[in-house]
């Protein structure tokens, strides 16, 4: 008798944007904290609303749901950053809510239909999964994450910076 190969399983830390549920692979996430105002940085890339102190390093913070849903972050006692490793190092995600991680069968994840995502963002979604009879929209940690373009500095010459 042929025994049944197992099915991989990854872990994903699942949270809420704009009343949809997201899934960001657990090997992409450094950690979970609650959320703080950050502060403004004049001339930041576009989507980095600021930047906040994170034991010591500061890093950049983005409104997930302005970036992924267009709409911002309107922020509640349940609202959290998730410090994650993006393309410039680390950056502050922030989601409206952190509800656990779910361990998801590989089996189970499906393309995203296209219809129901632009192609600018096709490439940033994994696929969607059920979980626990809910619908998880899985973000591609790699393509997903922001990867701000932070513009030259300029030179010095006489009479300040040259823009």
């Amino acid at each position: 008798m042929i025994e049944p190969v197992a099915s991989e399983v990854r872990q994903y830390v699942l949270f809420s944007l704009c009343e949809e549920e997201y899934g960001l692979p657990i090997s992409a996430v450094r950690s979970v904290i609650r959320y703080e105002d950050p502060t403004p940085v004049p001339r930041a890339p576009e989507g980095v609303e600021g930047v906040f102190n994170l034991r010591g390093q500061i890093l950049p913070l983005v409104d997930l749901g302005r970036q992924l849903r267009g709409r911002p972050l309107e922020p509640t006692t349940h609202s959290r950053i998730i410090v994650a490793d993006g393309g410039v190092g680390g950056v502050g995600l922030a989601v409206d809510r952190v509800h656990e991680v779910a361990r998801i069968p590989v089996d189970d994840v499906k393309p995203a239909p296209a219809a129901a995502v632009t192609s600018v963002m096709s490439d940033a979604f994994e696929g969607v999964a059920t979980y626990n009879d809910r619908l998880i929209i899985l973000l591609d940690a790699e393509k997903a994450l922001p990867r701000p373009v932070l513009p030259s500095a300029g030179t010095v010459q006489e009479g300040g910076l040259d823009a």
